[in-house]
C-alpha cells in the first residue's frame, strides 16, 4: 500500500500516469502489447501526442526503477530487438500503453535529433487522436 502511494504522488510530480499529462523527461514502464514491459522516456508534449523514446530493453514484470545507463536503444538486427530514438503517439494511444512514472532524466538535445526532423516534415502521429 505505502509503495502504492508513493507510485501515485510520483506519477503526479513526474507526469506519466494516465491522469496526469506526461512530462518531458519522465521515464516509464508501458506495456507493450506483447506480455512484456518496456521503457519509454517523453520527449516533447505537444497539443495532440507525447513523443518518446522507446528503448529496447524488456521486462517480463513491470519494474519499479531503472538504472537509465544500462537502457539502449538497439539496432535493428539485435536478436533481443531494438528501440527507436523518436516515436510519435497520439495521447490516447501513449495512455494505452498504461505508462507508470518510474522516474525522470533531463531529455539531451541530441535525443531530440529525431523530434526536430518529424516536425520539419510535417509528420503525423500512431494512433487514433
Amino acid at each position: 500500500m505505502k509503495r502504492f502511494v508513493i507510485l501515485s504522488i510520483l506519477s503526479l510530480f513526474i507526469g506519466c500516469s494516465q491522469q496526469a499529462q506526461p512530462k518531458p523527461g519522465a521515464l516509464c514502464t508501458v506495456d507493450d502489447g506483447k506480455g512484456s514491459y518496456r521503457i519509454a522516456k517523453v520527449l516533447v508534449v505537444d497539443e495532440v501526442g507525447v513523443h518518446v523514446r522507446l528503448y529496447k530493453n524488456k521486462f517480463k514484470v513491470r519494474p519499479e526503477k531503472v538504472d537509465a545507463s544500462k537502457l539502449s536503444l538497439g539496432g535493428v538486427d539485435d536478436k533481443e530487438g531494438f528501440g527507436m530514438g523518436h516515436v510519435p503517439l497520439t495521447k490516447r494511444a501513449f495512455a494505452a500503453m498504461k505508462p507508470v512514472a518510474i522516474g525522470h532524466e533531463e531529455v539531451r538535445k541530441e535525443e531530440l535529433d529525431g523530434y526536430h526532423m518529424w516536425k520539419d516534415g510535417g509528420g503525423g502521429y500512431f494512433g487514433n487522436k
